[in-house]
């Protein structure tokens, strides 16, 4: 299930914006303003936006219909692509490029898209009109199709009869999750998902399905009302969490090699808040968690796959207070993160995946006070974020080969205006950019209007320093 125009206010900081390509920005002493491409009243949020080819696709909602619109990074090439479905129906979903095509969900229909009105349409496989994309998989659509009586089945299509087939279908019989993060792809090409079987619903299990087309089943919760989450891959290691989703109940971490038999319980965390942010780097899982056995907050964690090697990596700020760190992204050999030690407030730390390579990356806003950095992306070999340094008010900055620097000011002087911050789950800040072609791509909310407002800037483009 795909989270629409949700947002989450308490990430969104003030911002205003402006963009300097970098064979124009050294010559002058000023930002030009990045490019506003669109503003209208309601813009699909920064988890329905997705990348094909050099062209970004969102969904717009106006008073009469849900639509389909893409843009090339400039207000000539922002154009609506396709009307989907009535505003009284609820809104396409589940945007995923594969095999250089546009896949989405409306009304339970599968639809796919090749840029233009005529080639925007429900896909043209009887067996897949009632099915929900997933993930691309093997350079082709993932979808997901419910058979009532039957189950679930996986289906591998590239839009046409000729280039659909069915990879797993009855027996067994399941019931297979269709939210985003329950299914995860191993170094070897094995597809590890979260599901039950029909007979047994409340039990959820974790299964394997290899390459050749063998199904494991490799874990299975130990009752009713435990669920698995966070599924996340460490080249062939999976690693996740049980929960009995309640306050006051621990999580579980797990790691497995997806055999029978294998999982590992690696440690007990969290009476209050579970642990979230899991990311695979340097080989090992790291993630944000408090201890559960102490008085202390949230720390970066590493986990090897063994109860051994699953411990604090680095206490930031030592005591109850943490340093919680937030936004793990990571940029070529570093893994980058929010946290705040006591001393510098708030801002963009690093680690080599050592703990003597684990320091402040940059204080944005010198001293005490927070620049607050949100909304971490990885785009074309650079770090985009949002940060106030005080002086500019809250404005997107990028790290590029270890140099942190102001991208843009659209408000001159402190003014801002809200940049969106994605929805993450489990108390995890997503990314408040979104790449395509030479573009990055961004959203703000108006202050006095309800609209939005998307924008563009190159990805080579920055603030020339004074």
């Amino acid at each position: 299930m795909r989270v629409g125009f949700r947002r989450l206010p308490m990430m969104l900081l003030a911002l205003g914006l402006t963009w300097c390509e970098v064979d124009e920005a050294l010559a002058s002493a000023d930002c030009v303003p990045a490019t506003r491409v669109l503003e209208i009243a309601r813009i699909g949020g920064l988890e329905e936006m997705v990348a094909v080819g050099d062209q970004l696709f969102f969904i717009v909602a106006s008073s009469t219909d849900w639509s389909l619109w893409k843009s090339d990074g400039t207000v000539p090439g922002t154009v609506r692509v396709k009307a989907i479905a009535p505003i009284t129906a609820p809104g396409p979903q589940a945007l995923t490029e594969a095999r250089g095509l546009l896949f989405f969900s409306s009304q339970g229909v599968l639809w796919k898209s090749d840029g233009t009105a005529s080639g925007t349409h429900p896909v043209d496989v009887p067996q897949l009109t009632n099915a929900h994309p997933l993930r691309e998989y093997r350079g082709r659509l993932l979808a997901l199709r419910s058979v009532p009586g039957s189950g679930d089945e996986l289906w591998l299509t590239d839009g046409t009869v000729a280039g659909s087939r069915r990879i797993l279908g009855a027996p067994p019989a399941l019931v297979i999750s269709s939210f985003p993060s329950s299914s995860v792809e191993t170094a070897s090409g094995d597809l590890v998902f979260r599901g039950a079987t029909v007979a047994d619903p409340g039990t959820p299990r974790l299964f394997r399905l290899t390459r050749s087309g063998a199904l494991v089943e490799f874990f299975r919760t130990s009752g009713s009302g435990i669920g698995i989450t966070q599924l996340t891959a460490v080249g062939d290691q999976v690693f996740f969490f049980t929960d009995e989703l309640a306050p006051g109940e621990p999580s579980h971490l797990w790691s497995s090699d997806g055999s029978p038999g294998s999982a590992v319980l690696l440690r007990n965390f969290g009476l209050f808040a579970p642990p979230f942010g899991l990311i695979a780097f340097d080989g090992r899982l790291f993630f944000s968690a408090g201890a559960e056995d102490g008085p202390r907050g949230f720390e970066p964690w590493v986990s090897d796959g063994t109860p051994a090697g699953t411990h604090q990596f680095v206490d930031i700020r030592p005591g109850e207070a943490g340093s919680l760190p937030t936004n793990m992204t990571v940029l070529e050999d570093r893994l980058y993160f929010v946290a705040g030690d006591g001393v510098h407030g708030r801002e963009l730390w690093e680690t080599d995946g050592t703990v003597a390579g684990t320091r402040l990356s940059i204080d944005i806003q010198p001293g005490a006070p927070s620049s607050v950095p949100y909304g971490l992306a990885e785009a074309n070999g650079k770090l985009y974020f949002v940060a106030d340094d005080g002086v500019h008010g809250s404005e997107p900055w990028k790290v590029f080969d270890g140099r942190p620097r102001l991208v843009a000011d659209i408000v001159p002087g402190d003014g801002s205006t809200p940049i969106e911050a994605g929805v993450g789950i489990f108390d995890a800040p997503a990314a408040s950019f979104v790449r395509a072609g030479g573009f990055v791509y961004f959203l703000t909310a108006s202050g006095e209007t309800p609209d939005n407002a998307l924008w563009s800037m190159k990805t080579g483009s920055y603030c020339p320093q004074r």
